[in-house]
């Protein structure tokens, strides 16, 4: 049995799944390297938390289709959803072999589940159960190597630097997810030195 695991990221309009929607979506197949990122259009406007665009820096006009940049841009859901799921497909793999990592992984399947099940999609949600988080993997490697010198954090900024990998966009779903990448890498080097020890 082969799984195949995603890196991915996502952007949203607020905090809440429920509430909040995916407009940014970054996806990195880590067996070959391909990595491809889709912009989708909020269908609920009045939730739309203003301090999360500010953070992702996510333009109000051009989500709600108001300028051109927005509508050449941001696609509907249902559209990108099978564009997804074609290009996932190209692995060959089954959903339940497809394995989300991420930094804080959790937050964003939340946040895809929710996706697909307002689309009316839930059948071919295309992630299986298992997830890798690299903020776990790594307190876990600390933990370790030393559980009395662990880290102040383990917010993905602070992982990065204390790998030496540089993010060219933080808060940007395609320059998160290769920072991730390539942090989650390192941390699979790192467990095979600790574990060998």
């Amino acid at each position: 049995m082969t799984h195949e695991i995603y890196c991915l990221d996502c952007e949203t309009t607020g905090l809440d799944p429920l509430k909040n929607e995916v407009i940014e979506l970054s996806i990195k197949r880590m067996s070959d390297g391909a990595q491809k990122t889709w912009f989708m259009r909020p269908k609920r406007t009045d939730s739309i938390d203003h301090g999360a665009l500010r953070i992702n820096h996510h333009n109000l006009d051009d989500l709600l289709h108001k300028t051109k940049e927005g509508k050449e841009k941001y696609k509907d859901q249902s559209e990108t959803l099978v564009e997804i799921e074609e290009w996932l497909n190209e692995d060959g793999a089954s959903f339940r072999n497809r394995v989300p990592m991420g930094q804080n992984v959790q937050f964003d399947v939340q946040f895809l589940r929710q996706l697909w099940a307002t689309n009316d999609s839930s059948d071919t949600f295309p992630f299986g159960h298992h997830s890798l988080d690299t903020m776990q993997i790594q307190f876990a490697i600390d933990y370790a190597k030393d559980k009395n010198n662990m880290k102040d954090s383990y917010s993905l900024a602070s992982l990065i630097k204390s790998a030496g990998i540089k993010n060219e966009k933080a808060h940007s779903a395609d320059a998160d997810v290769r920072a991730t990448a390539e942090l989650f890498l390192a941390q699979m080097n790192e467990l095979s030195v600790v574990f060998k020890k």
